[in-house]
């Protein structure tokens, strides 16, 4: 899951000439960290012959790490846009069709978020580290044969 979706956030231009990895952001500006936060099993159906059913959501946060000078207000400016800009592609990319497939059925219900896109902090040096929240429901379908 992580694969797809590190992979997915790589082809981003707004994350164009930035850095990302799996884990922590920074400390140094231009670089960017994916975590999972985990699973969470919304529904749970099984039917008759043992087949269970289950809706999920697996969320996940993108941290950047960005160049803001204290006072820079332009550069703020230009982070927020920097963060706008990721959403609307990652909304623009899951109404495609182009978002990463995490279930094994029912592609058609899978969506995929980048939302509440916000500061966490802001230091002395020149740096701020934003945070965005992923978030992708899809559903997943286990019988006898699933491993």
């Amino acid at each position: 899951m992580m694969q797809k979706l590190y992979a997915f956030l790589a082809r981003a231009p707004a994350l164009t000439g930035i850095t990302l990895a799996v884990g922590d952001a920074g400390p140094a500006p231009g670089t960017a960290g994916l975590w999972c936060k985990g699973v969470t099993v919304l529904e749970q159906r099984e039917n008759l012959l043992g087949t269970v059913r289950q809706r999920c959501r697996a969320e996940f946060t993108l941290r950047l790490c960005l160049p803001l000078p204290p006072g820079d207000s332009a550069t703020a400016a230009e982070n927020a846009a920097h963060l706008l800009a990721l959403q609307t592609w990652v909304a623009a990319e899951c109404a495609a069709g182009r978002a990463p497939v995490f279930g094994n059925a029912d592609p058609a219900r899978e969506t995929l978020r980048a939302e509440q896109g916000k500061l966490e902090r802001a230091d002395a040096g020149g740096t701020a580290v934003y945070s965005l929240r992923i978030r992708a429901e899809y559903t997943q379908l286990y019988t006898e044969e699933t491993p």
